[in-house]
C-alpha cells in the first residue's frame, strides 16, 4: 500500500509536472464532472426518442457545413471550437463555476442525444467507432477544463469573504491550460480529422 501511493504520485508528477498538486486538487472536482457528463449523457440517450427532432436539426444547423472543408479547414475547425468554448466556459466560471456547470451537463445530453438519433439510423456500432477513437481524449480534456472552472468559481467565492487569490488560481488555470489541456485538445483533433474516419470504414460505416 505504501509502496503504491509514491508511484501514484511519481506518475502524477510526470504528467502534470509543476501542475501536479493542481491536478491533485482537481481530482474530486473532475470526478464530479465526469458523474454530470455521463449522468446527462445517458438521460440524453434515453429521452431522444421523446425528443423534438426538429430541434435537433436546428441545433445541430447552427454548426457550418462540414462536408465541404478541406481536411485542413476541419481540423482548424474542430480544434478551434473545442479550444475556444473550453477556455471561454473555463474563464466563466468565475461567475460562480454554473457556467462550466451548464456546459458539462448541457453537452452531454446533446452528445447522448445525437447518439440516440445516429444509432436509429446508423447502429450502435457506429456511435462507438465515430467517438472512441478522438473522444477517450478530448472529452478527458474538456471535463478538465470545465474542472478548472469550476475551482475557479469556488476560489472566486472564498474571496469575497477575504480568503484566497483569484488572480493567482486564474494564472495557474491558464497555464494548466496551455501547457496540458491545449495539447490534448489539438491531439484529439488531428486524431478525428485522420483516425475516426478511418475507423468508421474498418467497421463498414462508409
Amino acid at each position: 500500500m505504501t509502496d503504491q501511493q509514491p508511484e501514484r504520485k511519481g506518475l502524477t508528477k510526470a504528467f502534470f509536472g509543476q501542475y501536479a498538486d493542481y491536478a491533485r486538487r482537481l481530482k474530486p472536482i473532475f470526478f464530479i464532472c465526469c458523474f454530470l457528463f455521463i449522468f446527462s449523457l445517458a438521460m440524453g440517450y434515453a429521452l431522444g426518442g421523446n425528443m423534438n427532432d426538429n430541434a435537433l436539426q436546428d441545433l445541430l444547423g447552427t454548426f457550418p457545413n462540414i462536408s465541404s472543408m478541406s481536411l485542413l479547414e476541419l481540423f482548424a475547425f474542430i480544434a478551434a471550437n473545442n479550444i475556444l468554448k473550453s477556455l471561454l466556459f473555463m474563464f466563466g466560471g468565475l461567475l460562480g463555476g454554473v457556467l462550466p456547470l451548464f456546459f458539462v451537463i448541457f453537452n452531454g445530453f446533446t452528445v447522448g442525444w445525437v447518439a440516440y438519433d445516429l444509432g436509429a439510423t446508423q447502429g450502435l456500432g457506429y456511435i462507438i467507432a465515430g467517438l472512441t477513437p478522438h473522444g477517450i481524449i478530448e472529452i478527458p480534456a474538456i471535463l478538465l477544463s470545465m474542472s478548472m472552472g469550476m475551482s475557479l468559481g469556488y476560489t472566486m467565492l472564498n474571496s469575497l469573504r477575504g480568503q484566497g487569490s483569484v488572480i493567482k488560481e486564474a494564472k495557474t488555470a491558464l497555464g494548466f491550460f496551455i501547457t496540458r489541456v491545449f495539447p490534448l485538445l489539438i491531439l484529439a483533433a488531428v486524431i478525428e480529422v485522420t483516425i475516426t474516419p478511418l475507423v468508421i470504414i474498418l467497421f463498414g460505416h462508409a
